[in-house]
Protein backbone atom coordinates (compact mmCIF):
# COMPACT_ATOMS: atom_id res chain seq x y z
CA UNK A 1 0.00 0.00 0.00
CA UNK A 2 1.36 3.39 -0.92
CA UNK A 3 0.19 6.58 0.75
CA UNK A 4 0.14 9.60 -1.54
CA UNK A 5 0.17 13.04 0.02
CA UNK A 6 -1.95 15.65 -1.70
CA UNK A 7 0.01 18.89 -1.98
CA UNK A 8 -3.12 20.79 -2.86
CA UNK A 9 -4.96 19.75 0.30
CA UNK A 10 -1.86 20.57 2.33
CA UNK A 11 -1.78 24.07 0.92
CA UNK A 12 -5.49 24.46 1.57
CA UNK A 13 -5.00 23.39 5.19
CA UNK A 14 -2.13 25.82 5.63
CA UNK A 15 -4.17 28.62 4.08
CA UNK A 16 -7.04 27.88 6.47
CA UNK A 17 -4.64 27.91 9.43
CA UNK A 18 -3.20 31.26 8.37
CA UNK A 19 -6.69 32.65 7.79
CA UNK A 20 -7.73 31.46 11.25
CA UNK A 21 -4.67 33.07 12.80
CA UNK A 22 -5.38 36.36 11.02
CA UNK A 23 -9.02 36.24 12.16
CA UNK A 24 -7.92 35.61 15.76
CA UNK A 25 -5.48 38.53 15.54
CA UNK A 26 -8.18 40.84 14.19
CA UNK A 27 -10.57 39.72 16.93
CA UNK A 28 -7.96 40.36 19.64
CA UNK A 29 -7.17 43.75 18.11
CA UNK A 30 -10.82 44.78 17.93
CA UNK A 31 -11.33 43.52 21.48
CA UNK A 32 -8.40 45.59 22.80
CA UNK A 33 -9.52 48.63 20.82
CA UNK A 34 -13.04 48.29 22.20
CA UNK A 35 -11.71 47.89 25.75
CA UNK A 36 -9.61 51.07 25.53
CA UNK A 37 -12.33 53.09 23.77
CA UNK A 38 -14.23 53.60 27.03
CA UNK A 39 -11.38 55.71 28.38
CA UNK A 40 -11.77 58.26 25.57
CA UNK A 41 -14.48 60.48 27.15
CA UNK A 42 -12.50 60.63 30.42
CA UNK A 43 -8.95 61.19 29.17
CA UNK A 44 -8.47 64.29 31.31
CA UNK A 45 -9.58 62.51 34.46
CA UNK A 46 -7.41 59.50 33.58
CA UNK A 47 -4.35 61.73 33.11
CA UNK A 48 -4.94 63.45 36.48
CA UNK A 49 -5.41 60.06 38.12
CA UNK A 50 -2.15 58.70 36.68
CA UNK A 51 -0.26 61.89 37.59
CA UNK A 52 -1.45 61.55 41.18
CA UNK A 53 -0.34 57.91 41.15
CA UNK A 54 3.15 58.94 39.97
CA UNK A 55 3.35 61.54 42.77
CA UNK A 56 2.36 58.87 45.30
CA UNK A 57 5.18 56.64 44.05
CA UNK A 58 7.75 59.45 44.10
CA UNK A 59 6.81 60.40 47.67
CA UNK A 60 7.10 56.77 48.80
CA UNK A 61 10.62 56.55 47.29
CA UNK A 62 11.83 59.82 48.79
CA UNK A 63 10.96 58.80 52.34
CA UNK A 64 13.73 56.16 52.78
CA UNK A 65 16.20 58.47 50.98
CA UNK A 66 15.55 61.21 53.56
CA UNK A 67 15.80 58.68 56.39
CA UNK A 68 19.14 57.42 55.02
CA UNK A 69 20.53 60.93 54.80
CA UNK A 70 19.55 61.66 58.41
CA UNK A 71 20.89 58.41 59.89
CA UNK A 72 24.11 58.35 57.86
CA UNK A 73 25.15 61.99 57.57
CA UNK A 74 23.55 63.85 60.48
CA UNK A 75 23.33 61.42 63.42
CA UNK A 76 26.37 61.71 65.63
CA UNK A 77 27.06 65.14 64.21
CA UNK A 78 25.22 67.19 66.80
CA UNK A 79 28.38 69.14 67.51
CA UNK A 80 28.53 70.29 63.88
CA UNK A 81 26.78 73.66 63.51
CA UNK A 82 23.41 73.36 61.78
CA UNK A 83 23.08 69.54 62.06
CA UNK A 84 19.95 69.69 64.27
CA UNK A 85 18.37 72.33 62.03
CA UNK A 86 18.94 70.09 59.02
CA UNK A 87 17.33 67.17 60.86
CA UNK A 88 14.24 69.29 61.60
CA UNK A 89 14.21 70.57 58.02
CA UNK A 90 14.26 67.06 56.61
CA UNK A 91 11.57 66.09 59.12
CA UNK A 92 9.43 68.92 57.73
CA UNK A 93 10.12 67.72 54.19
CA UNK A 94 8.99 64.22 55.14
CA UNK A 95 5.81 65.59 56.72
CA UNK A 96 5.13 67.57 53.54
CA UNK A 97 5.62 64.39 51.51
CA UNK A 98 3.11 62.59 53.73
CA UNK A 99 0.60 65.41 53.21
CA UNK A 100 1.03 65.42 49.43
CA UNK A 101 0.82 61.64 49.33
CA UNK A 102 -2.40 61.69 51.38
CA UNK A 103 -4.06 64.29 49.13
CA UNK A 104 -3.11 62.39 45.97
CA UNK A 105 -4.36 59.13 47.50
CA UNK A 106 -7.71 60.76 48.31
CA UNK A 107 -7.98 62.02 44.72
CA UNK A 108 -7.11 58.63 43.27
CA UNK A 109 -9.51 56.73 45.53
CA UNK A 110 -12.48 59.05 44.90
CA UNK A 111 -12.08 60.38 41.37
CA UNK A 112 -10.69 57.08 40.10
CA UNK A 113 -13.70 55.18 41.40
CA UNK A 114 -16.04 57.81 39.91
CA UNK A 115 -14.31 57.39 36.54
CA UNK A 116 -14.74 53.62 36.73
CA UNK A 117 -18.42 54.00 37.68
CA UNK A 118 -19.02 56.33 34.71
CA UNK A 119 -17.41 53.86 32.34
CA UNK A 120 -19.53 51.09 33.85
CA UNK A 121 -22.62 53.23 33.21
CA UNK A 122 -21.62 53.79 29.57
CA UNK A 123 -21.06 50.08 28.98
CA UNK A 124 -24.33 49.13 30.64
CA UNK A 125 -26.21 51.63 28.50
CA UNK A 126 -24.55 50.34 25.32
CA UNK A 127 -25.31 46.72 26.18
CA UNK A 128 -28.93 47.49 27.05
CA UNK A 129 -29.41 49.35 23.75
CA UNK A 130 -27.88 46.36 21.96
CA UNK A 131 -30.32 44.04 23.73
CA UNK A 132 -33.18 46.12 22.33
CA UNK A 133 -31.99 45.53 18.75
CA UNK A 134 -31.66 41.75 18.88
CA UNK A 135 -34.31 39.53 17.34
CA UNK A 136 -36.87 37.27 19.02
CA UNK A 137 -34.88 34.19 18.08
CA UNK A 138 -31.95 35.45 20.16
CA UNK A 139 -34.15 35.56 23.27
CA UNK A 140 -35.49 32.12 22.46
CA UNK A 141 -31.91 30.80 22.76
CA UNK A 142 -30.83 32.86 25.77
CA UNK A 143 -31.83 32.73 29.43
CA UNK A 144 -32.90 36.00 31.02
CA UNK A 145 -30.82 35.39 34.15
CA UNK A 146 -27.62 35.09 32.10
CA UNK A 147 -28.41 38.32 30.26
CA UNK A 148 -29.03 40.10 33.57
CA UNK A 149 -25.71 38.85 34.98
CA UNK A 150 -23.81 40.22 31.98
CA UNK A 151 -25.31 43.67 32.46
CA UNK A 152 -24.82 43.79 36.26
CA UNK A 153 -22.13 41.63 37.94
CA UNK A 154 -19.80 41.41 34.95
CA UNK A 155 -19.72 45.17 34.43
CA UNK A 156 -19.04 45.87 38.12
CA UNK A 157 -15.86 43.79 37.89
CA UNK A 158 -14.91 45.73 34.79
CA UNK A 159 -15.34 49.07 36.57
CA UNK A 160 -12.82 48.00 39.22
CA UNK A 161 -10.33 47.00 36.52
CA UNK A 162 -10.80 50.25 34.61
CA UNK A 163 -10.10 52.23 37.79
CA UNK A 164 -7.33 50.31 39.54
CA UNK A 165 -5.65 48.82 36.46
CA UNK A 166 -3.91 51.99 35.17
CA UNK A 167 -2.98 53.07 38.70
CA UNK A 168 -1.40 49.75 39.62
CA UNK A 169 0.42 49.55 36.30
CA UNK A 170 1.71 53.11 36.75
CA UNK A 171 2.74 52.89 40.41
CA UNK A 172 4.11 49.33 40.61
CA UNK A 173 6.84 49.51 37.91
CA UNK A 174 7.92 53.00 39.00
CA UNK A 175 8.19 52.05 42.66
CA UNK A 176 9.88 48.73 41.94
CA UNK A 177 12.46 50.29 39.59
CA UNK A 178 13.17 53.15 41.98
CA UNK A 179 13.53 50.84 44.98
CA UNK A 180 15.90 48.50 43.14
CA UNK A 181 18.07 51.45 42.05
CA UNK A 182 18.29 52.68 45.65
CA UNK A 183 19.03 49.16 46.93
CA UNK A 184 21.73 48.59 44.31
CA UNK A 185 23.36 51.89 45.35
CA UNK A 186 23.43 50.74 48.99
CA UNK A 187 24.55 47.11 48.56
CA UNK A 188 24.60 45.11 45.32
CA UNK A 189 24.89 41.71 47.00
CA UNK A 190 21.71 42.17 49.03
CA UNK A 191 19.98 43.53 45.93
CA UNK A 192 20.88 40.40 43.95
CA UNK A 193 19.44 38.27 46.78
CA UNK A 194 16.19 40.20 46.56
CA UNK A 195 16.12 39.87 42.76
CA UNK A 196 16.56 36.09 43.09
CA UNK A 197 13.09 35.83 44.61
CA UNK A 198 11.30 37.71 41.81
CA UNK A 199 11.36 35.05 39.01
CA UNK A 200 10.04 32.41 41.40
CA UNK A 201 7.29 34.79 42.52
CA UNK A 202 6.39 35.48 38.88
CA UNK A 203 6.05 31.79 37.98
CA UNK A 204 4.04 31.13 41.14
CA UNK A 205 1.68 34.03 40.36
CA UNK A 206 1.32 32.97 36.71
CA UNK A 207 0.28 29.42 37.64
CA UNK A 208 -2.40 30.40 40.13
CA UNK A 209 -3.67 33.33 38.06
CA UNK A 210 -4.53 30.86 35.29
CA UNK A 211 -6.42 28.70 37.76
CA UNK A 212 -8.26 31.79 39.01
CA UNK A 213 -9.27 32.72 35.45
CA UNK A 214 -10.92 29.35 34.82
CA UNK A 215 -12.67 29.38 38.19
CA UNK A 216 -13.92 32.95 37.72
CA UNK A 217 -15.37 32.19 34.31
CA UNK A 218 -17.21 29.16 35.68
CA UNK A 219 -18.53 31.17 38.66
CA UNK A 220 -19.92 33.90 36.41
CA UNK A 221 -21.68 31.32 34.24
CA UNK A 222 -23.21 29.61 37.25
CA UNK A 223 -24.41 32.79 38.97
CA UNK A 224 -26.15 33.49 35.68
CA UNK A 225 -27.80 30.07 35.93
CA UNK A 226 -28.99 30.95 39.44
CA UNK A 227 -30.47 34.23 38.20
CA UNK A 228 -32.17 32.39 35.36
CA UNK A 229 -33.63 29.81 37.74
CA UNK A 230 -34.94 32.51 40.11
CA UNK A 231 -36.41 34.50 37.22
CA UNK A 232 -38.20 31.46 35.78
CA UNK A 233 -39.57 30.42 39.17
CA UNK A 234 -40.78 33.85 40.27
CA UNK A 235 -42.27 34.69 36.87
CA UNK A 236 -44.44 31.58 37.12
CA UNK A 237 -45.03 31.70 40.88
CA UNK A 238 -48.84 31.55 40.46
CA UNK A 239 -48.56 28.31 38.49
CA UNK A 240 -46.05 26.90 40.99
CA UNK A 241 -48.39 27.56 43.91
CA UNK A 242 -51.44 26.35 42.02
CA UNK A 243 -49.88 22.91 41.51
CA UNK A 244 -48.04 22.93 44.91
CA UNK A 245 -44.67 22.60 43.17
CA UNK A 246 -42.74 24.63 45.75
CA UNK A 247 -40.64 21.61 46.75
CA UNK A 248 -39.74 20.82 43.15
CA UNK A 249 -38.69 24.42 42.46
CA UNK A 250 -36.65 24.47 45.67
CA UNK A 251 -34.84 21.30 44.62
CA UNK A 252 -33.98 22.80 41.22
CA UNK A 253 -32.75 26.02 42.86
CA UNK A 254 -30.62 24.12 45.40
CA UNK A 255 -28.96 22.21 42.56
CA UNK A 256 -27.88 25.45 40.83
CA UNK A 257 -26.91 26.99 44.18
CA UNK A 258 -24.67 24.04 45.08
CA UNK A 259 -23.00 24.14 41.66
CA UNK A 260 -22.21 27.81 42.19
CA UNK A 261 -20.79 27.05 45.65
CA UNK A 262 -18.48 24.41 44.16
CA UNK A 263 -17.11 26.81 41.53
CA UNK A 264 -16.81 29.61 44.09
CA UNK A 265 -14.90 27.31 46.44
CA UNK A 266 -12.40 26.50 43.70
CA UNK A 267 -12.01 30.21 43.02
CA UNK A 268 -11.36 30.94 46.70
CA UNK A 269 -8.91 28.04 46.91
CA UNK A 270 -6.84 29.41 44.02
CA UNK A 271 -7.06 32.95 45.39
CA UNK A 272 -5.96 31.77 48.86
CA UNK A 273 -2.90 30.00 47.43
CA UNK A 274 -2.16 33.05 45.31
CA UNK A 275 -2.43 35.67 48.07
CA UNK A 276 -0.89 33.49 50.79
CA UNK A 277 2.05 32.54 48.59
CA UNK A 278 2.79 36.13 47.61
CA UNK A 279 2.62 37.22 51.26
CA UNK A 280 5.03 34.41 52.20
CA UNK A 281 7.47 35.51 49.51
CA UNK A 282 7.51 39.08 50.82
CA UNK A 283 8.21 37.80 54.33
CA UNK A 284 11.02 35.61 53.03
CA UNK A 285 12.58 38.62 51.32
CA UNK A 286 12.50 40.58 54.60
CA UNK A 287 14.08 37.67 56.53
CA UNK A 288 16.81 37.29 53.89
CA UNK A 289 17.65 41.00 54.09
CA UNK A 290 17.84 40.91 57.90
CA UNK A 291 20.06 37.79 57.98
CA UNK A 292 22.45 38.70 55.17
CA UNK A 293 22.45 42.39 56.14
CA UNK A 294 23.42 41.52 59.72
CA UNK A 295 26.18 39.29 58.36
CA UNK A 296 27.38 42.22 56.26
CA UNK A 297 27.51 44.45 59.33
CA UNK A 298 29.50 41.78 61.18
CA UNK A 299 32.02 41.74 58.33
CA UNK A 300 32.09 45.57 58.28
CA UNK A 301 30.81 45.48 54.69
CA UNK A 302 27.62 47.30 55.65
CA UNK A 303 26.72 49.79 58.34
CA UNK A 304 23.57 49.92 60.45
CA UNK A 305 22.20 53.05 58.74
CA UNK A 306 22.30 51.33 55.35
CA UNK A 307 20.59 48.22 56.76
CA UNK A 308 17.79 50.35 58.23
CA UNK A 309 17.36 52.10 54.87
CA UNK A 310 17.38 48.73 53.16
CA UNK A 311 14.57 47.50 55.40
CA UNK A 312 12.56 50.66 54.72
CA UNK A 313 13.01 50.11 50.99
CA UNK A 314 11.86 46.50 51.34
CA UNK A 315 8.70 47.82 53.00
CA UNK A 316 8.24 50.09 49.96
CA UNK A 317 8.99 47.15 47.63
CA UNK A 318 6.11 45.20 49.16
CA UNK A 319 3.64 47.84 47.92
CA UNK A 320 4.30 47.33 44.17
CA UNK A 321 4.24 43.57 44.71
CA UNK A 322 0.88 43.94 46.43
CA UNK A 323 -0.35 46.16 43.60
CA UNK A 324 0.75 43.65 40.97
CA UNK A 325 -1.03 40.90 42.89
CA UNK A 326 -4.15 43.08 43.07
CA UNK A 327 -3.89 43.89 39.36
CA UNK A 328 -3.62 40.19 38.53
CA UNK A 329 -6.80 39.48 40.50
CA UNK A 330 -8.69 42.40 38.96
CA UNK A 331 -7.47 41.47 35.50
CA UNK A 332 -8.80 37.93 35.86
CA UNK A 333 -12.20 39.17 37.03
CA UNK A 334 -12.40 42.11 34.63
CA UNK A 335 -11.16 40.31 31.51
CA UNK A 336 -13.60 37.47 32.15
CA UNK A 337 -16.42 39.99 32.48
CA UNK A 338 -15.30 41.87 29.35
CA UNK A 339 -15.18 38.63 27.35
CA UNK A 340 -18.80 37.97 28.25
CA UNK A 341 -19.73 41.63 27.56
CA UNK A 342 -17.93 41.68 24.19
CA UNK A 343 -19.47 38.33 23.30
CA UNK A 344 -22.92 39.90 23.61
CA UNK A 345 -21.97 42.94 21.52
CA UNK A 346 -20.76 40.59 18.78
CA UNK A 347 -24.25 39.12 18.50
CA UNK A 348 -25.82 40.42 15.31
CA UNK A 349 -29.47 40.93 14.43
CA UNK A 350 -31.08 38.18 12.39
CA UNK A 351 -32.64 40.86 10.18
CA UNK A 352 -30.29 43.87 10.20
CA UNK A 353 -31.21 47.12 8.50
CA UNK A 354 -29.83 47.47 5.01
CA UNK A 355 -27.05 49.99 4.41
CA UNK A 356 -28.57 53.36 3.64
CA UNK A 357 -32.05 52.35 4.78
CA UNK A 358 -34.33 55.37 5.15
CA UNK A 359 -35.97 56.16 8.47
CA UNK A 360 -39.77 56.27 8.06
CA UNK A 361 -41.37 59.31 9.67
CA UNK A 362 -44.94 60.65 9.40
CA UNK A 363 -45.99 57.89 6.98
CA UNK A 364 -49.54 58.25 5.57
CA UNK A 365 -51.29 56.36 2.80
CA UNK A 366 -52.02 52.79 1.68
CA UNK A 367 -49.77 49.79 2.48
CA UNK A 368 -49.27 46.95 0.01
CA UNK A 369 -47.77 43.49 0.67
CA UNK A 370 -46.99 41.48 -2.48
CA UNK A 371 -45.91 37.83 -2.21
CA UNK A 372 -44.20 38.34 1.15
CA UNK A 373 -42.57 35.28 2.78
CA UNK A 374 -40.85 35.23 6.18
CA UNK A 375 -39.36 32.83 8.73
CA UNK A 376 -37.07 33.39 11.72
CA UNK A 377 -34.28 31.02 10.66
CA UNK A 378 -33.39 28.68 7.81
CA UNK A 379 -34.46 25.58 9.75
CA UNK A 380 -37.71 27.01 11.13
CA UNK A 381 -41.13 26.82 9.43
CA UNK A 382 -42.53 29.68 7.40
CA UNK A 383 -44.46 32.26 9.39
CA UNK A 384 -45.68 34.04 6.24
CA UNK A 385 -45.66 32.53 2.75
CA UNK A 386 -46.60 34.39 -0.43
CA UNK A 387 -48.71 36.86 1.52
CA UNK A 388 -50.38 39.56 -0.56
CA UNK A 389 -52.40 42.18 1.25
CA UNK A 390 -53.72 45.68 0.64
CA UNK A 391 -54.30 47.91 3.66
CA UNK A 392 -56.02 51.21 3.03
CA UNK A 393 -55.39 54.30 5.10
CA UNK A 394 -57.42 54.19 8.30
CA UNK A 395 -57.73 50.38 8.43
CA UNK A 396 -56.50 48.28 11.36
CA UNK A 397 -55.24 44.80 10.41
CA UNK A 398 -54.38 41.91 12.75
CA UNK A 399 -52.52 38.76 11.63
CA UNK A 400 -53.52 35.84 13.86
CA UNK A 401 -51.95 32.44 13.21
CA UNK A 402 -52.14 31.74 9.50
CA UNK A 403 -55.25 33.82 8.90
CA UNK A 404 -55.50 37.54 8.33
CA UNK A 405 -58.52 39.58 9.29
CA UNK A 406 -59.14 43.19 8.42
CA UNK A 407 -61.62 45.53 9.99
CA UNK A 408 -61.88 49.00 8.48
CA UNK A 409 -62.22 51.99 10.72
CA UNK A 410 -62.50 55.62 9.95
CA UNK A 411 -59.26 57.49 10.54
CA UNK A 412 -59.37 60.13 13.22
Amino acid sequence: MRIVRSEGSGRVGADKSRAGARAATRFAGSRAKKFLSYYKPYRGLLFADLLSAVIISAAALLMPVCANFITKNLLGSAAVPGAIDKIYLLGGVMLALVGIQTLCTLFVDYQGHVMGAKMERDMRRELFEHYQKLSFSFYDRQRTGQLMTRITNDLYSLAELYHHGPEDLAIAPLEMTGVLIILAHIDRTLTLIVLGFLPVMFLFALHFSRRMTAALRLSKDRIGDINARVEDSLAGIRVVKSFTNEGFETTRFNYENDRFLASRSEEYRSEAWFSGGMAAFTQLITIAVIVFGAAGIARSALDLADLLTFLMCIAVLIDPIRRLVNFARLYQEGSTGFDRFFEMLQMEQDLPDQTGAAELTDVRGDISFRSVSFRYSDDSPMVLKDLSLEIRAGEFVALVGLRASARPRSAR
